[in-house]
C-alpha cells in the first residue's frame, strides 16, 4: 500500500462543546496478535468485538446477556466520532440543542450495556470460537468513559477529528486497574441515588496520571474484587 498523498492538515477548530468519549481496550491483544496464521482470523475477530460493542449503541441482537438472543434498541443518543485504536474504539458524542447528555438515563443505559459486555466476555468468546479455531482469546474487555470539554477539528478534506480532557481521561481509566475491566469518571454528572439502583459508586482514583485524585464510579462488587494491596494502592474511598 502507498500513501500517495501526505496529511493536508486542520482547517479549523470549532469552539469547545461538552461531550462524552468511551474507549474500549481489548486485554492481552498484542499477544494474541502474535499467533501463529492470525492474519486469517484477526480482521473476523475484530470485527466481531467491535459489532458487540456497538450492537449496544446502534441497536441490534445481544447473544450475550441472557439466555436466550434478544434485540435490543439503539440508544437515543449517536456518536458522531468513531476510530479504531489499534487494540480498541474510541466513540466520542456531543450535547446537542437539547442537552442529551444532561438526561442521566441515557448514560446509566449507556454504561449498564458496557458492563454486561465485560462481564458476559467469555461467552462472547465462546460465541468467537465457532468460527475462530484458536482456544485462548483476549479474555477481557475493559471500558473508559468520561465527560467534559472537546474540540472538534476539520481537516481539509472534511474529516472529522476531536480532542480534549475527557478523551485523554477514557483513555486512562481503561488502563489504570488490572482487575476492574470498567471504570467512568464521576464527571458523567449521574446522580447519586441512580448509581447506588445499579449497583455502582463513587470512589477516588489516587494514581491516575495527569487526573490525580479523580473521583470515579465503578461497579460495588467489582472493588470488592480487588486484591487489598489495589485497593490502599489505587483508590481511596469517599
Amino acid at each position: 500500500m502507498e500513501i500517495k498523498e501526505k496529511f493536508e492538515g486542520f482547517k479549523s477548530a470549532e469552539r469547545p462543546t461538552i461531550g462524552l468519549a468511551l474507549v474500549f481496550d481489548i486485554s492481552g491483544f498484542t499477544n494474541f496478535f502474535n499467533k501463529p496464521d492470525i492474519h486469517y482470523y484477526v480482521t473476523d475477530y475484530i470485527n466481531q468485538i467491535i459489532n458487540c460493542v456497538e450492537t449496544n449503541i446502534f441497536g441490534g441482537l445481544d447473544f450475550w446477556s441472557n439466555e436466550e438472543e434478544d434485540e435490543i434498541d439503539a440508544l437515543d443518543a449517536k456518536p458522531i466520532l468513531r476510530k479504531f485504536l489499534g487494540d480498541g474504539m474510541l466513540y466520542v458524542w456531543e450535547d446537542n440543542d437539547e442537552g442529551i447528555l444532561s438526561v442521566p438515563d441515557i448514560k446509566i443505559d449507556l454504561i449498564n450495556r458496557l458492563w454486561n459486555i465485560q462481564l458476559k466476555f467469555d461467552k462472547i468468546n465462546k460465541r468467537l470460537n465457532e468460527t475462530i479455531p484458536i482456544g485462548d482469546l483476549p479474555n477481557s474487555i475493559k471500558f473508559g468513559i468520561a465527560q467534559g470539554t472537546i474540540f472538534k477539528l476539520t481537516e481539509v478534506n472534511g474529516t472529522i477529528d476531536c480532542i480534549g480532557p475527557c478523551i485523554n481521561l477514557a483513555s486512562r481509566l481503561v488502563k489504570y486497574s488490572h482487575e476492574i475491566n470498567f471504570i467512568a469518571s464521576a464527571r458523567l454528572n449521574l446522580p447519586k441515588q441512580k448509581l447506588e439502583e445499579n449497583g455502582y459508586f463513587r470512589i477516588i482514583a489516587k494514581e491516575l496520571r495527569s487526573f490525580e485524585n479523580e473521583i470515579v464510579i465503578i461497579d460495588k462488587n467489582d472493588y470488592e474484587n480487588v486484591n487489598l494491596a489495589d485497593k490502599k494502592r489505587l483508590f481511596r474511598e469517599l
